[in-house]
């Protein structure tokens, strides 16, 4: 089993920090802690073997505080990943999330700061065991867990010791009351999406999702998105994700590319009537489809438009932020396309950073955990214990920067994130719309 290993670290500056705040903590001599076997004592990040790599350390047995600690208020943080996850995937994954929360504890430089890694098995039962045991070493903050049947279960624990989570699911039914979604939730990338899109001439769209509890998320957002901005949802289809079974859903939809809009809509595209948009004359089939699939279910998704006959050079893509792929630049039917992702420019750098320490480039998730670590980090600088992660710290109107751009929690736990719109091309992915700098125009 692969536990993260501590390679040679550069020293970064701390990227996480109040949006407006532009100071960073001194290093200090003895460095962060990483708790792992209390035989072996605590891990120093940028303690280097002659090999240049190290296995870290990682124990399920009671935290006992490290002997230099042991005269100082450390700021404990539990770190809640499947290290015995089911399958192999899913261990390299929390690997990699507990390799990047060891860089962030590095880079943030705080000889106090002690994480405090608990495996929950992959398991709602195993994540509750991990959220009681972290609280029981003295754990301030939990971070984690990673699966949104965990964190419903270690939610309820984290809450009756009054301590704050930052899980890293996406399900906002666990959101609130003390518990903060660090995720990806499809919400915000269709949000930025539709609204560029609309900016930018589109207000017929059609919709091609996946017949699961995903596409019911993206379609739900997507109504509400148009909604809001006065566009028209001309028609939707959904397919199980199979490539056959594309097939009918796809025909059906293009069948809708030159369709007229019917009368009762027609009010929306009426300039002479308020809120109204384009001539009625105007007013045939969508203008762009909103495909919120990835990988090779894109790739054998996408080409079905203009195999029924959906003129692609008049009808815009749009996608979601597994779009950032660089195979996808080989689909001629996605030339063109737009998405909402994280600015590449910035998860470069966290990416490069990732791999000089520790020789691999990191899976998307594994930013999560470093932004999670930074921030505890940034929070627990209070000098006082009781000021610690506070609510009002935590959910902050000016947000925070970390390995994905910026970022802030809204008051019932959910994330908002500042995302770019890219475009894909055959030459390449870029970036056409920045990712704002700060929240203060949107808050």
């Amino acid at each position: 089993m692969k536990f993260g290993m501590v390679g040679r670290l550069a020293v970064g500056a701390l990227l996480l920090m109040l949006a407006a705040c532009a100071s960073s903590s001194d290093t200090r001599p003895d460095g962060p802690v990483v708790v792992g076997e209390q035989d072996a004592g605590p891990i120093d990040p940028r303690a280097v073997p002659p090999d240049g790599r190290e296995r870290s350390r990682y124990d399920e047995r009671r935290f006992v505080t490290p002997l230099h600690l042991q005269n100082t208020d450390p700021v404990r943080v539990g770190l809640l990943l499947p290290f015995t996850g089911a399958t192999e995937a899913v261990q390299q994954v929390a690997s990699s999330m507990f390799e990047a929360a060891q860089l962030a504890a590095f880079e943030a430089g705080d000889d106090r700061f002690v994480i405090i890694p608990k495996d929950t098995r992959g398991s709602p039962e195993g994540a509750a065991a991990a959220a009681r045991s972290a609280l029981a070493d003295g754990a301030e903050i939990i971070l984690g867990p990673l699966f949104s049947e965990e964190a419903a279960a270690a939610a309820p624990v984290a809450r009756a010791a009054r301590a704050p989570m930052i899980a890293f699911s996406s399900d906002v039914k666990t959101a609130g009351d003390g518990v903060y979604l660090l995720s990806f939730p499809p919400e915000i990338e269709i949000a930025r999406v539709t609204d560029y899109a609309i900016k930018n001439g589109r207000e017929r769209f059609g919709l091609i999702a996946p017949a699961n509890e995903y596409g019911q998320r993206v379609s739900a957002a997507f109504s509400r998105e148009l909604a809001v901005r006065g566009g028209v949802l001309v028609h939707e289809e959904r397919y199980e994700q199979t490539p056959d079974a594309m097939l009918a859903p796809a025909k059906r939809l293009a069948a809708y590319s030159k369709a007229v809009i019917p009368p009762e809509l027609r009010h929306r595209f009426d300039p002479n009537k308020p809120g109204g948009g384009a001539a009625v004359g105007n007013a045939q089939g969508y203008q762009a489809v909103l495909m919120p699939e990835q990988g090779t279910l894109l790739r054998a998704l996408a080409p079905l438009l203009p195999y029924y006959n959906v003129n692609i050079n008049e009808v815009k893509l749009l996608g979601v932020s597994a779009w950032n792929n660089p195979r996808l630049t080989r689909e001629p039917a996605l030339k063109g396309g737009w998405f909402a992702a994280p600015d590449p420019t910035i998860t470069k750098d966290f990416e490069d950073r990732f791999r000089a320490a520790f020789g691999e480039t990191p899976p998307r998730l594994a930013s999560l955990a470093y932004d999670a670590t930074l921030l505890a980090a940034r929070l627990g600088q209070a000098p006082r214990r009781r000021d610690r992660f506070d609510e009002r710290l935590i959910v902050s109107r000016s947000g925070y920067f970390g390995a994905d751009g910026l970022f802030r929690f809204t008051p019932e736990g959910t994330i908002e994130r500042g995302l770019a719109i890219l475009e894909i091309q055959p030459g390449g992915i870029r970036v056409i719309d920045p990712a704002p700098k700060s929240f203060v125009a949107g808050s």
